[in-house]
């Protein structure tokens, strides 16, 4: 199976991504390249089908190679253990223990390779644990040998993989089809026109060495085969299985006829009919599948634009599982299908325009964090297929902020512009936590255009901000990253106060409440004034007389008169007659929206123009 793509110098500088040696890793049997319209997401695909010169493929790595690269690993771990003899530890021996053991199981581990060049072209006393600093000169010996090794290992890699020529690649264009189409001449002809249009489009300069498949050559191809010898003509015998196994459920027969210009079929037991009656989803599954199957016995890299065009997401599946039956491909797609981009064993690459170059982009999704947005709902094509993801904490926050947006800039859409993502609370953690540090690592997988509002949760201005939460807002600010901790207790705070009540009255069908209107007050609950009261057993001292019982260390009540007691208690009772409610916070929100309230806070307005303004940038 492919492990790496490997771009020269020249493609360096239309192509960004690659951080060692310009090879792009992390390579599956299925590599889903996603990414907004226009994006490059095609254009790196053509590049690499037909770019023979400055392209090479990493398939197996040869056995010397191997050996090399591994002696490389464990001279360098047998140096950490002599400079541990000398109090000299290397943080990361664990780390470079595992890589060398994943590299000696071969396979695919080409990014283990990669991460271990990393670290070892990086070694800095920095990474080192020093207990005894008589023998920092030791250090400062075998960082210096270290660096010509490092060098000498990168050298190796840099020559790793093979010419694109000596490659064997199937290009399926967008532009595809069955049926024949009008030409000067007369009114059809059997000439791929198609395949003209795609070389002419896109390959001007030669044609690249590997096959072009629009589906117009199907005819010719199937007439060949079965007037071919026995082997041949059992390859489209094979076929028509293939197909009734996988697609049809029925018997399937091609049959290119004597005085027709197009394939026919037969399926089951109906009469044979021209091909082009069939719907646009079944021709589109034999376009693809035909030159898959054809070709399975050799290793062939497939490049498929799009391939969910006419297919509704049952029939994506069906492709998906009757293209993974052919170990000995490798697949390169562009896709805008959830299906695909959904898919296990996938590899997703997303595509972004950065500084006018097309920009690569690896998705190393946790699996325990995955799990964790699959709770709240979400799927990996929510999180690709947009330009800006921003993290807020729940979905009243997101019902509000799409609205903010739209006053400040009308033209931008959820969805297409940004998406928000919502991680309920403190839940923040699992995705800006690695073992107890704080990092974006996760978040940067998902989008490299990324931002996050949160709530303070401050129940008074003087109350100091979460330590936590301080630290998340230097850590964006660090990353150039937009950051929101409000000042006040939540979004519903910066909304205003009388278009707050009228819909918290019209969700819950109250006429007389009350609200606390203050910044910092829990907007959340409401008091029903025209509730009957209804007194409740459980009661809340007050502080004045919990003082005077703490006086007594033994939680007795001596040495308090009775008076008191019996006023503080009945003050207690009364105030549980009050009928406190909690707030739907999702239909409030929604009835806010829907009545159209306007930004008033000087706070709020200064926020949201500053975010609208970097989701511009990401989408311009």
């Amino acid at each position: 199976m492919l492990q790496g793509i490997k771009l020269n110098e020249t493609l360096k500088s239309k192509f960004t991504g690659p951080k060692y040696f310009g090879i792009l890793s992390n390579l599956n049997q299925l590599n889903t390249f996603v990414g907004a319209n226009n994006s490059g997401k095609s254009r790196f695909l053509r590049t690499v089908f037909s770019d023979v010169g400055n392209i090479k493929f990493i398939f197996e790595i040869e056995d010397h190679q191997f050996q090399r690269i591994i002696k490389y690993g464990t001279d360098l771990l047998s140096s950490f253990s002599v400079l541990k003899r000398y109090g000299l530890e290397y943080q990361h021996e664990q780390t470079i223990n595992n890589l060398i053991e994943q590299i000696k199981q071969k396979g695919n581990c080409l990014n283990s390779i990669l991460e271990f060049y990393k670290l070892y072209s990086t070694l800095s006393v920095d990474d080192f644990n020093i207990k005894n600093k008589t023998n920092e000169y030791k250090l400062s010996n075998f960082l210096s040998n270290s660096k010509s090794h490092s060098q000498s290992l990168g050298t190796l890699i840099d020559k790793l993989g093979v010419e694109s020529s000596k490659t064997d690649k199937i290009y399926i264009p967008i532009l595809r089809g069955l049926r024949p189409i009008a030409s000067d001449e007369k009114l059809f002809s059997n000439e791929d026109i198609y395949l003209k249009r795609t070389k002419h489009d896109y390959f001007k300069q030669g044609v690249p060495k590997g096959d072009i498949f629009t589906g117009l050559s199907i005819y010719e191809k199937v007439k060949r085969l079965l007037l071919g010898d026995e082997s041949e003509r059992n390859e489209i015998k094979n076929f028509e299985t293939f197909l009734t196994d996988n697609v049809f459920k029925k018997k399937v027969n091609l049959i290119p006829k004597y005085d027709d210009d197009v394939l026919h079929i037969k399926i089951g037991e109906e009469t044979q009919f021209p091909i082009y009656k069939l719907g646009d989803g079944l021709q589109t599954l034999i376009i693809i599948l035909f030159p898959i199957f054809i070709n399975r016995n050799d290793r062939n890299l497939i490049f498929i634009e799009e391939p969910e065009t006419h297919l509704h997401p049952k029939w994506q599946r069906l492709l998906y599982r009757a293209m993974c039956q052919f170990d000995n491909h490798t697949y390169l797609i562009s896709t805008h299908s959830s299906v695909f981009i959904n898919s296990s064993d996938n590899s997703i690459f997303i595509v972004s325009k950065q500084n006018r170059k097309t920009n690569l982009h690896y998705s190393d999704i946790k699996t325990e964090k995955i799990a964790i947005l699959k709770d709240l709902g979400y799927k990996p094509n929510d999180l690709y297929q947009t330009n800006y993801l921003l993290w807020v904490e729940g979905q009243s926050d997101k019902i509000y902020l799409n609205h903010l947006i739209r006053l400040i800039d009308e033209n931008l859409i959820e969805g297409e512009d940004y998406s928000i993502m919502f991680y309920g609370g403190s839940s923040y953690k699992h995705f800006l936590e690695d073992k107890g540090d704080l990092n974006l690592k996760f978040i940067e997988s998902l989008n490299q255009n990324y931002a996050i509002i949160m709530d303070s949760d401050r129940k008074k201005s003087s109350e100091r901000y979460s330590p936590k939460k301080k630290k998340i807002v230097d850590l964006f600010e660090e990353n150039n990253a937009f950051c929101w901790l409000t000042r006040l207790r939540e979004i519903e705070n910066y909304i205003p106060y009388d278009e707050y009540e009228k819909a918290v009255k019209s969700v819950h069908k109250v006429k007389n409440i009350e609200i606390d209107d203050s910044e910092f007050a829990d907007r959340c609950k409401y008091i029903n004034l025209d509730a009957k009261p209804t007194y409740k057993p459980s009661i809340k001292l007050s502080n004045n007389l919990f003082s005077k019982i703490q006086k007594n260390k033994n939680g007795s009540l001596k040495g308090i008169p009775a008076k008191l007691i019996r006023e503080e208690i009945e003050k207690s009772i009364a105030s549980t007659k009050r009928s406190v409610n909690n707030i739907d916070k999702i239909k409030v929100a929604e009835k806010l929206v829907e009545n159209g309230f306007k930004i008033e806070n000087e706070e709020l307005n200064k926020k949201i123009s500053e975010l609208v303004k970097d989701i511009k940038k990401a989408n311009s």
